[in-house]
């Protein structure tokens, strides 16, 4: 079940598209994109389980806590997100102890958000927000949650440039399920995504999938050797011009 904003609930957000959705919410197995985000080389443990400081990157996607231009405010023992991110979004880790933790559970190893309570206070664990952005813009976008107990939970998906394209809320969370999410009229245009919670044991996040994908490493060496060779070959042609107009002068 999902409720749209109509008014500044919550994160305190208006989408831009008024009263049009702009993101649907689909069945997860309906998605057609093939990328996964796996969590296989990620230490994890029984919960409390792993802490970690610092933005992450993982398959080419960063996770961290929130973007710059957001407010934090803990909301009890949970994460609340509102504000705005800044013109150009950036991923920001959350203070010590209330980053990001990975754990193992019953779904598998998953990935949770550090409360206000912190590391490694279990009324911390799965309690406090999750961003991730990606390097190239999306249109489809899911995950699995584990560990909800009838709360809700707020996705947003905003642009590169840190506007908000729209704001889902996720209500009666189950103990397990799966989410997907496109974009209206397939434009790919989902540059980063917040999740934030308030089901009183908190939540898990695994399986997260989307559908454009993510540069090879040996990829982005490539277009870095290539920006730098065209960037020479300009620097050397204005070098010959300027000395063959020094010439004409003298």
């Amino acid at each position: 079940m999902k409720i749209r904003y109509l008014g500044a609930l919550l994160a305190g957000l208006l989408p831009m598209s008024g009263l049009h959705a702009q993101i649907a919410q689909v069945d997860y197995a309906t998605l057609t994109g093939t990328e996964f985000i796996s969590f296989d080389n990620v230490v994890s443990g029984a919960a409390p389980g792993t802490n970690y400081e610092g933005v992450m990157l993982i398959d080419g996607v960063s996770f961290g806590e929130r973007f710059a231009g957001q407010t934090l405010t803990p909301l009890g023992n949970f994460d609340q997100l509102g504000g705005t991110p800044t013109a150009s979004l950036t991923l920001l880790a959350g203070d010590v102890g209330r980053n990001l933790t990975f754990f193992d559970s019953p779904a598998g190893k998953v990935l949770s958000g550090n409360g206000p309570t912190g590391f490694p206070d279990f009324d911390a664990i799965g309690e406090g927000a999750v961003s991730l952005m990606f390097v190239n813009d999306q249109s489809e976008f899911g995950f699995r949650l584990a560990g909800g107990h009838g709360g809700n939970a707020n996705v947003s998906f905003f642009r590169g440039d840190g506007s908000l394209i729209d704001t889902i809320i996720l209500s009666s969370l189950p103990l397990t399920s799966t989410y997907g999410f496109t974009r209206d009229g397939g434009l790919r245009d989902i540059r980063g995504i917040s999740i934030w919670n308030d089901d009183f044991t908190g939540i898990g996040l695994t399986g997260f999938r989307h559908d454009v994908a993510v540069p090879e490493p040996e990829t982005w060496a490539l277009m870095l050797i290539g920006f730098g060779a065209i960037g020479y070959a300009t620097r050397k042609r204005r070098v010959g011009e300027w000395t063959a107009l020094s010439r004409l002068r003298a």
